[in-house]
């Protein structure tokens, strides 16, 4: 097998053809006024930076792929026959234009030029995908960024609102139609940048104005992509024969915010001063494009700068974010057939303040985090980028593309590394400082994408390679042990030692498919095979600080994935059109899809990747909340952690243990739904999602102890109490035979997780009008049932225990529930069953725009917990105490952000003054409640929506 796919890359690497995520496709049939087909038209595509032409066959057909998004120029000219020249032809990313064009006979030389706006629909497309133009990108008013986007795409549910920016310095988790958030696909001009340690977030953070268009897939998704969760495709500007520049900048500071504190918050003591707002946010950035040689060399460059201050409610301290990008794309037109590109990306984060986003504590100033960048050595920063894409013929392309990203980031508590650490749940407060962490996390990536024509359809194929390696280090200050106060007759120390490893995988793919058009039908075919796996590379760790014999640092060698993944993921759709005008499309599709292998699944053995440690109690004699060394009661051991094995504490492999037949988490997804063109540049859809993840796998998702059954667990405390509703709760937890986890050598074991799977059902309904006649909307709304669904007697959650958790509440048809965590929003549970969002742009006399937004959403679900000690399953375990994670939700949420803009132009410059409001409600919806029914502060708010603000900007195009 291994020999057949070498031989069939190296097949492929010499083929013909491209296919790039970047771009669009125009395509069409030339014909005479009988309908009759007509060969040897000559037809000319003419962009900002792009001429081809394409002779018709003996069918008629031509076909300009690879194009950039934008407007073009079509003509088709034949002796005898009138000119034809159409106008505005828009290619937009991912999509097809079908634009046939009929000739007459002409006895003189004319030219008939048509000013009709190009096809609004596709007749190709089965999948469900939103594209944010640039004119949407542009004017309508936004946070400007990424993820406040995602929450307007039906079926994407984002844990977070960002009001004027506030939360541009974190990244929101989200869920889509059911899939894993692992497998969200994160691309840059056609290169896959997902961070494969945050398995399925960003690396990074973007300049908001580098983008000619973006593109988010949510389900069907085309052969080329691996997984069948959100993908993002983000497609930089670059230079055309039109020198073009752009300066702006936007500012806001708390002199322009209002007040929304609720009035609970306010009995409290909450003030506007205390409470969550904004300080100060500033962006500002300038770009330039343009020839190099006209018709043959173009550049573009950009640089931005953002500044995000904000005065958080935990001890009114000030979280600073500092991003800076910078960006360069050069274009070649390097022969006849050769279109060659270089991108370099860096986009650069600094952060003082960073809550490490622990569920129910509020930390101080010491124990937050300073961030920056972090880089391998000896190498460039960032993302650098070179593409080639070569036209053998009118019926073979080619596109080879490699990349490297050379990204991380360090954490350095504000605290340093000299003093102790402490959590108290009991008082819901950080004391001390904090750990520190480093992650340095390169990647590498070959692609080749080919495409065929022939009468049998339109071949496309293609493989691709990439390597990502993971080092993370994470040391504990002061004497290395953190203290956890959880009641005043349950504390506890964690004595560790210095986590410093590093983990890689390697991904190869090969696809093939075919698009066959007939008449009225299209149909498209795919097959695809992924074959993922990895290693874990030598390392060295430190001992604990405090006691280095109990929990000693070790020399490990590394070691060879024990699994491989190969998965064959077929894919099938069609299309019909209900009228000869290709005005209503029908369509559907239906795929399988593998999941993407993540560093620390494969590192899951390593015992150097994750700071290893043993559990003790602990007594706080000098009632300083930290722990010395001689308040750790070594005689009352309660468990090991992070691969550490207490029996064997210098053993450089980890207790833990992978399943040899670890299978890749598979997705099924059906797309069904119509398209209906109303009027040129207006159309409406409707779609049916179903999509079903199981097969479940990962470093965090079903990992019990070796040795140890379902049955073979202990009752553990019994939780009783009242819910908010006024009813009472009875929970028994269980805690596992201690015996029995020290027979099987203090280790877990990952394997796949039987007998569970997610679901998800949804319909999707959706206007869009592009712009035209002075006016553009997009309007979406979907109506979701997301679920999970045990096996008939669920006995265990991902650890193994019984005991209902509210990650894992064990509820076979309950919601299926994403729980944020980290990047500053650790308590939010993921899920709604409808969702609407509406915004539109209107240009009015005199150079002024208006612009405005909704959004709403259903409650997110408020899980009620108790924590409790289970055993060797650890501290701190958020026992479920609700029926069901939504049997209680937090209140709807509805935002309102409008815009009013006034351009002035002179000559081929235009400035353009902006005025944004922000929440014009000012609603104030509580996003977060403490959920802890043990603690005093049970159901205190703890972050409401960001009050009514109004930020101005300032734009200069020339």
């Amino acid at each position: 097998m291994q020999r057949l796919l070498c031989t069939l890359a190296l097949c492929l690497a010499v083929a013909t053809s491209a296919f790039a995520q970047a771009t669009g496709t125009v395509a069409g049939t030339v014909s005479d006024e009988q309908g009759g087909v007509l060969p040897g038209v000559t037809v000319t595509i003419v962009g900002n930076d792009r001429t081809a032409t394409f002779t018709t066959e003996a069918d008629g057909k031509y076909r300009f792929l690879n194009l950039p998004p934008g407007a073009y120029r079509l003509t088709a000219e034949l002796t005898g026959f009138s000119t034809v020249v159409r106008e505005g032809v828009v290619v937009v990313v991912g999509q097809n234009v079908d634009l046939p064009i009929n000739l007459r006979v002409a006895t003189v030389q004319e030219t008939i030029t048509v000013t009709g706006d190009s096809p609004i629909v596709d007749t190709k497309a089965t999948g469900t995908a939103t594209n944010f133009t640039q004119a949407e990108l542009d004017k309508v008013p936004t946070s400007r960024d990424p993820w406040a986007l995602l929450r307007t795409v039906p079926g994407v549910m984002v844990d977070r609102v960002n009001i004027a920016g506030n939360e541009t310095g974190q990244q929101s988790n989200f869920q889509s139609k059911g899939t894993r958030p692992a497998d969200a696909v994160w691309t840059m001009d056609g290169v896959v940048i997902t961070d494969m340690a945050a398995i399925g977030a960003s690396p990074t953070y973007f300049n908001y104005d580098n983008f000619e268009e973006i593109q988010v897939s949510t389900s069907g998704q085309d052969v080329r992509q691996q997984t069948g969760g959100v993908g993002l495709n983000f497609v930089v500007k670059r230079g055309t024969n039109q020198l073009k520049g752009m300066a702006r900048g936007y500012f806001t500071n708390d002199s322009l915010e209002g007040s929304n504190v609720p009035d609970e918050m306010a009995a409290l003591g909450v003030t506007p001063d205390s409470s969550d707002h904004n300080d100060q946010i500033s962006d500002w950035g300038i770009e330039l494009g343009g020839p190099i040689v006209k018709e043959r060399a173009w550049i573009y460059g950009s640089y931005s700068s953002q500044d995000i201050r904000l005065v958080r409610s935990a001890g009114n301290l000030i979280d600073r974010t500092i991003l800076d990008t910078w960006n360069i794309k050069g274009n070649v037109q390097a022969t006849s057939k050769d279109m060659v590109s270089v991108l370099w990306f860096l986009g650069s984060k600094e952060k003082f303040g960073r809550s490490p986003g622990v569920a129910g504590i509020t930390h101080q100033g010491p124990s937050t985090w300073d961030q920056g960048g972090a880089y391998e050595d000896g190498r460039p920063h960032g993302l650098l980028k070179i593409e080639d894409s070569r036209v053998f013929s009118s019926s073979f392309y080619l596109t080879g593309k490699y990349a490297y990203y050379n990204t991380g980031f360090g954490l350095v508590p504000a605290g340093g590394l000299d003093q102790e650490a402490g959590l108290s749940q009991r008082l819901g407060v950080s004391f001390g400082s904090y750990q520190q962490q480093l992650f340095l996390r390169p990647q590498h990536s070959v692609n080749v994408d080919t495409s065929y024509f022939s009468k049998l359809g339109d071949l496309k194929f293609g493989f691709g390679w990439r390597r990502t390696d993971a080092f993370s280090q994470a040391i504990w200050p002061g004497n290395m042990i953190l203290a956890f106060d959880n009641s005043l007759t349950d504390r506890v120390a964690r004595v560790y030692r210095e986590g410093a490893g590093s983990n890689r995988t390697e991904y190869l793919n090969f696809y093939v498919g075919d698009t066959i058009t007939k008449n009225r039908w299209t149909i498209d075919l795919g097959l695809r095979y992924d074959r993922q796996g990895g290693k874990a590379l030598p390392s060295q760790t430190r001992s604990n600080g405090a006691f280095p014999e109990l929990v000693p640092g070790i020399n490990f060698a590394g070691y060879d994935s024990p699994f491989t993944w190969s998965d064959f993921s077929p894919r099938a759709g069609v299309t019909y059109a209900l009228d000869e005008a290709r005005k209503t499309i029908l369509r559907a599709s239906i795929g399988r899809y593998a999941g993407q292998l993540d560093t620390a699944t494969v590192g899951y053995m390593n015992p150097t990747s994750t700071a290893g440690y043993a559990e003790y109690r602990w007594v706080d004699l000098n009632t300083d909340q930290l722990a010395q060394g001689n308040e750790v009661q070594l005689d009352q051991f309660i468990g090991p952690g992070g691969g550490f094995n207490p029996a064997n504490p210098t053993a450089v492999t980890s207790a833990n243990q992978i399943d040899p037949d670890l299978d890749a988490p598979v997705t099924t997804s059906v797309v069904a739904g119509i398209d209906r063109e109303l009027m040129e540049n207006l159309a409406v859809q409707a779609n049916y999602s179903f999509t079903r993840t199981s097969r479940y796998a990962g470093s965090t998702t079903f990992t019990p102890w070796i040795g140890v059954d379902g049955d073979d667990y202990l009752p553990g405390p019994l939780l009783t109490g009242t819910l908010p509703d006024g009813s009472p709760y009875s929970v028994q937890t269980f805690v596992p035979d201690p015996a029995l986890v020290t027979a099987g050598g203090n280790g877990r074991f990952l394997t796949n997780w039987d007998g569970y799977h997610s679901q998800y059902s949804g319909l999707e309904l959706g206007l869009v009008k592009r712009m035209s006649d002075r006016w553009m909307a997009r309007i979406g709304a979907a109506f979701i049932s997301a679920n999970e669904y045990y096996d008939q007697n669920p006995r265990r959650d991902n650890l193994g225990n019984p005991t209902r958790l509210d990650t894992e509440p064990l509820v076979d048809g309950g919601a299926f529930v994403v729980r944020s965590a980290g990047s500053g929003a650790g308590d939010i549970f993921i899920h709604g069953k409808w969702q609407f969002s509406a915004n539109g742009v209107y240009q009015a006399p005199g150079g002024i725009d208006l612009g405005a937004s909704l959004f709403g959403r259903q409650g997110y679900p408020f899980p009620v917990y108790r924590l409790a000690t289970l055993g060797r399953d650890g501290t701190n375990q958020r026992v479920l105490v609700s029926p069901e994670l939504d049997t209680e939700r937090l209140d709807n949420l509805w935002n309102l952000d409008l815009r009013a803009a006034k351009s002035f132009r002179w000559d081929r410059a235009n400035i353009e003054l902006i005025a944004d409001l922000f929440n014009v409600m000012n609603a104030n919806p509580i996003l977060v409640r403490n959920r802890n029914a043990g603690s005093a502060a049970f159901q205190q708010p703890q972050q409401v929506l960001s009050p009514r603000i109004v930020r101005f900007g300032v734009r200069l195009n020339f």
